[in-house]
């Protein structure tokens, strides 16, 4: 049976409750503990400074994986610069074109292949992927160049190539150098900064040339047996649902074996990766902070030994249980 708020065996225990209280917001109470705390009060800064940083980790991963959520919803299209990728490793024949204008929207046709750039005032070689072309690719967000009109000299055909800044800085190349790929020679019309959708490992590895379509077929570089790789990038009204359009084409993109990319497969990758990065962070900081409690505990454990002593002598001279723990 429920004991009742008058019982003699609940009386006692409401008492020490409230005595505890009473004594544990004395003035008495914190006057004694501060002048406890003398010799340790460095320990006590450092005890509390673990705990706090430990927690502050956590809660600043867990606002980083909220935040780094929230970017790539709101820059997915910029992640891919287009709404649907369709690429081949071999030239898209006449078919495959048909059933691209059957698609509709706004295309874009891109070329690239891997090869080496020769830089003749220094007489040095780099690997370099090399791309070209067509239509207004990216379709969001834009190639960021220095000078800004390179990129428009660029659209217009009149000539000259986009390097990326690293490769330009590598070499020590200027802006009107000559630059030589394949059977091309060529000028560097801008320095490319930023280009929606490239990977900083593939730019590390290779950095980005661009040149248009009729200056890659100069090149000579597109033969029988190159491992070129041909992409077209759409761009569709916002009616137009990308994932139902893909899921009704299957059967074609599967016949032409043709691989693709949307904005929705972007941003499902992408969260995969960001989502096994969050987990190892807050793995990491859990176990951190596991420790610096565990760390902790234990100092707090020698110093309740440590005070035994100061214990005995308050409850010699009468003080209470509770006034003593408090």
């Amino acid at each position: 049976m429920e004991a009742k708020p008058n019982h003699p065996s609940v009386l006692p225990q409401a008492a020490e409750r409230r005595g505890f209280i009473s004594h544990f917001l004395s003035a008495w109470t914190w006057k004694m503990a501060w002048r406890d705390s003398r010799s340790s009060r460095r320990k006590l800064l450092l005890f509390s400074g673990s705990i706090v940083l430990g927690i502050a980790a956590l809660v600043a991963i867990g606002s980083l994986g909220t935040n780094l959520e929230q970017a790539i919803e709101e820059q997915a299209k910029t992640l891919l610069g287009a709404d649907l990728v369709l690429g081949a490793q071999e030239k898209f024949s006449p078919d495959e074109e048909a059933w691209f204008k059957e698609l509709g929207g706004e295309q874009s046709h891109e070329v690239s292949l891997t090869t080496m750039i020769y830089f003749p005032r220094t007489e040095s070689s780099r690997l370099v992927q090399l791309r070209a072309l067509t239509g207004g690719f990216p379709f969001y967000g834009r190639l960021e160049t220095e000078p800004v009109s390179a990129e428009a000299s660029f659209r217009g055909g009149s000539g000259g190539a986009l390097v990326e800044e690293t490769l330009l800085r590598q070499f020590n190349a200027q802006l009107g150098d000559a630059i030589r790929m394949g059977e091309l020679t060529n000028q560097v019309a801008g320095r490319l900064q930023k280009v929606p959708g490239q990977t900083v490992a593939l730019s590390a590895i290779a950095p980005g040339v661009y040149i248009s379509m009729e200056q890659m077929a100069r090149t000579g570089l597109l033969r029988e047996g190159s491992l070129a790789r041909y992409r077209i990038y759409f761009k569709f009204g916002p009616q137009v649902n990308v994932e139902k359009l893909v899921e009704s084409n299957r059967a074609r993109i599967d016949k032409f074996r043709l691989g693709f990319d949307t904005v929705e497969k972007r941003k499902r990758d992408l969260g995969r990766s960001l989502e096994n990065l969050y987990h190892f962070l807050n793995l990491v900081g859990f176990i951190a902070l596991l420790l610096g409690g565990v760390g902790v505990a234990s100092a707090i454990h020698v110093h309740i030994k440590q005070k035994l002593g100061t214990v005995a002598i308050l409850r010699c001279l009468g003080g209470s249980i509770a006034q003593t723990f408090s």
